[in-house]
């Protein structure tokens, strides 16, 4: 038999090998899972953008036809309408004209009086002289009156449900039809298409998006299963090579950290050299614009006399030059925080509100707990959303009163910022990929320390919350 020390050694070499593979494998599994979500999020998002993007192209060019179709229905009666007349004969040879005036299975022009009764329908004979004011369609709404009242306001677009002639279903369809009013005869004259087979191509594109997700999830699993199998088999053949295996995980786990990360560094270099630029450019240069101009002040005094002395001139370009400086300071201060590294948080948001103040909107700073134990990242990422905000605020929510708050405590560090602005809709500027860039900059300030970012907003207000947990 081994001696037990023996055996000891050989169990304790087991349960070291098992640890060294968990502390191998699991930063991968973490990575390779965040990698995933986050792959799986953008491309549901571009998805959305996709689908939105392409519903949209549909409607626009099915609306295009629609005014068209109106137009050339419009050109076919116009020598009865425009002549003027009103008999009966006039009246029956328009009806037969635009009764004839068809366009694929399902492409026909409908006429209504502004009572809501039915005088012609090419698909539907039988509703004609039924009156359909009442009527309502699959969704509740009444069909009639939206399209009546659409073609009195100047004729345009209207959306709802109508059972598809050419289907033998019984239910109705999306419609969307394109109505004008024909105001001497008392006629509402219009078109629509069915939205079925829009819904039907986004839904193509919807299935291929997930598709795509799936097989990228699927690919991720695999190189997930290929890289443990990977580590646990190296790792097994030479367990001495632990310490070495370790560095490069680590080094491996830096990276994937570090990349929430790149896109701040990123902005914040491109800031910094912004700012020097300016401050090591352009203000010597007006420095020395307003010196040569006090020289010139010295040297035209009391030597030349006329109506409007040159002095006068040269002293208004001094003003003027005085004040770009002072706006110049204002935005290098925006630039590069000068005022966060040398005077602590609390004393630059403070600063940063009363340099914001523009006109009748006032802000006003309070802070609460202990502040400036919060580390660096997590101060710059605070005063980031702050002047974000602030900017937003002044740029565009015509606000009166303006409330910043700091407050700190043993979980969390928070920032509420509320205004008397007029608000704006939160979901369709976060959805518009042409909108919404500060918004996004600041939700990423957020989650690049581990915090949140809450938006609500309405006509008596927005307020932006920032919560970074500290424990």
């Amino acid at each position: 038999m081994r001696p037990v020390h023996e055996l000891l050694r050989i169990v304790t070499l087991m349960n070291l090998q098992n640890k060294i593979i968990l502390y191998a494998i699991a930063p991968l599994l973490l990575a390779l899972f965040a990698i995933a979500f986050t792959v799986q999020y953008q491309a549901t998002l571009l998805g959305q953008l996709q689908h939105a993007t392409i519903e949209k192209a549909y409607r626009a060019t099915r609306d295009t036809e629609l005014k068209s179709y109106v137009a050339l229905a419009e050109q076919s009666i116009a020598h009865l309408y425009d002549s003027g007349r009103k008999d009966a004969a006039a009246i029956k040879e328009a009806k037969a004209i635009l009764a004839g005036l068809n366009y694929g299975p399902d492409g026909y022009f409908f006429l209504f009086n502004l009572d809501g009764e039915v005088l012609m329908h090419a698909r539907q004979p039988e509703l004609v002289g039924k009156n359909l004011w009442d009527l309502r369609d699959d969704n509740g709404d009444p069909a009639i009156q939206k399209l009546v009242s659409r073609a009195i306001k100047g004729g345009g677009f209207e959306d709802y449900m109508w059972r598809k002639p050419s289907s033998q279903r019984s239910v109705s369809e999306r419609k969307r039809a394109y109505v004008v009013v024909l105001k001497d005869w008392n006629w509402v004259l219009g078109t629509g298409v069915y939205l079925d087979d829009v819904d039907a191509a986004l839904a193509k594109v919807d299935f291929q998006v997930s598709a795509n997700i799936f097989d990228t999830m699927l690919w991720i699993m695999v190189i997930a299963f290929l890289s443990v199998a990977a580590i646990v088999w190296g790792l097994m053949l030479n367990i001495r090579k632990r310490d070495e295996a370790d560095a490069r995980l680590g080094v491996a786990e830096k990276k994937l950290r570090g990349l929430a990360q790149r896109f701040i560094h990123a902005q914040e270099e491109e800031r910094s050299r912004i700012g020097s630029d300016l401050h090591d450019g352009i203000k010597p240069m007006l420095v020395v614009i307003k010196m040569k101009v006090e020289v010139g002040i010295e040297r035209l005094h009391g030597k030349i006399r006329q109506a409007f002395p040159p002095q006068n001139v040269f002293k208004e370009a001094t003003d003027l030059v005085m004040d770009t400086l002072e706006e110049l300071d204002r935005v290098i201060r925006d630039i590069i925080p000068i005022d966060l590294e040398r005077l602590g948080l609390v004393e630059a948001m403070n600063r940063l509100a009363v340099n914001m103040r523009r006109g009748s909107t006032a802000i006003e700073f309070s802070a609460v707990g202990e502040i400036e134990h919060l580390p660096i990242t997590f101060k710059t990422s605070l005063f980031r959303v702050a002047q974000t905000a602030l900017h937003n605020i002044v740029r565009h929510a015509a606000a009166a009163n303006v409330a910043v708050q700091l407050k700190c405590d043993s979980r969390e560090a928070r920032l509420t910022i509320e205004d008397d602005g007029r608000g704006f809709d939160v979901d369709r500027v976060q959805g518009d990929p042409d909108r919404g860039f500060g918004l996004r900059n600041m939700e990423l300030r957020a989650e690049s320390v581990g915090g949140r970012l809450e938006i609500k907003s309405s006509s008596s207000g927005t307020t932006v919350l920032a919560i970074i947990p500290l424990t």
